[in-house]
Formats: structure tokens, C-alpha cells, sequence
């Protein structure tokens, strides 16, 4: 019995896939929009810890390419009541690594939701300024600057 348990499980873990991008790729600092990329000078995981990723929508990583650990694509969905019912509210980024940065390069939503990728970036940085996160290495000293870093009081 036990030997039937543990090869279900085996079976099971081997055809789920649990993809999510390493530590080596949400630690990469977020560049801005802009034609220069400039650096946030946050990690990709500090951004979207401080959006709370991590509370009531069900979120979900894959790679857009199989055989490519440098792009990822991560969509929040969610269930919100609609004038006619419950509706489906998500929000898709795809985000991918150039050099020692990671670029939001899509975003997809739910109608209504903006699309513009400035906007997003915006948008997203909000709460790791207002919660004053604790920047990349290379923002940490004085002086340091970034794309809307340092943050205004």
C-alpha cells in the first residue's frame, strides 16, 4: 500500500509542473520603461512582495519558452463580482532578464485594466515606496539614484 501511495505522488509531482523563475532571476533589479531601462533600484521579488503577489489571487509562473530561464510570465487572476455576477479580473506580465536587469517586456489584463507598460511599472513601484523597501546593493548608499528613486516623501 504504502509502495502505491508513494508511486502516485511520484506520478503526480512528475506531471504537475511547479515552474517559477530562481532566486537568481526575481533578484535581478526591475528596470523602468524607459528608453534607458534606468534601474528601479528594486528586485523583481521586493516589488511584487510589497504588491502582496503573494496574498488572495491565484498566481501562477511559466516560461513563454520552454528551453528559456530568461523570461518568465506571470499572471494573477482573481474573481470580483461583475454587475451580472462574478467575472474573471487577471493581470499577465511577462518579464525577461537582459544583462543584470529584468525588463517588463507585456502586459496583459482584464478589460479596463491598463495595458501601457510605463503605467505598469509605475503602478507596481508604488508600494515598494510607500512601504520603503530596502533597495538593490547598488541604491544603498547616499546619492544613489534610480528610476523615481529615491522615492518623494
Amino acid at each position: 500500500m504504502l509502495l502505491v501511495m508513494a508511486g502516485g505522488f511520484a506520478a503526480y509531482k512528475f506531471m504537475v509542473s511547479n515552474d517559477t523563475p530562481s532566486r537568481a532571476f526575481t533578484d535581478l533589479e526591475l528596470a523602468a520603461a524607459d528608453t534607458e531601462h534606468t534601474g528601479t533600484c528594486y528586485a523583481l521579488s521586493t516589488v511584487l512582495i510589497a504588491n502582496g503577489v503573494n496574498r488572495a489571487a491565484v498566481r501562477t509562473w511559466s516560461r513563454p519558452d520552454e528551453d528559456n530561464d530568461d523570461q518568465w510570465r506571470l499572471v494573477l487572476e482573481d474573481v470580483a463580482q461583475g454587475p451580472n455576477g462574478p467575472v474573471r479580473v487577471f493581470q499577465q506580465f511577462t518579464f525577461a532578464r537582459r544583462g543584470q536587469q529584468v525588463w517588463l517586456t507585456d502586459v496583459d489584463a482584464s478589460e479596463g485594466a491598463s495595458t501601457d507598460l510605463a503605467r505598469n511599472i509605475d503602478r507596481l513601484l508604488d508600494a515598494p515606496h510607500g512601504m520603503r523597501s530596502t533597495p538593490v546593493d547598488r541604491c544603498s548608499g547616499s546619492g544613489a539614484r534610480g528610476y523615481q528613486f529615491p522615492p518623494k516623501n
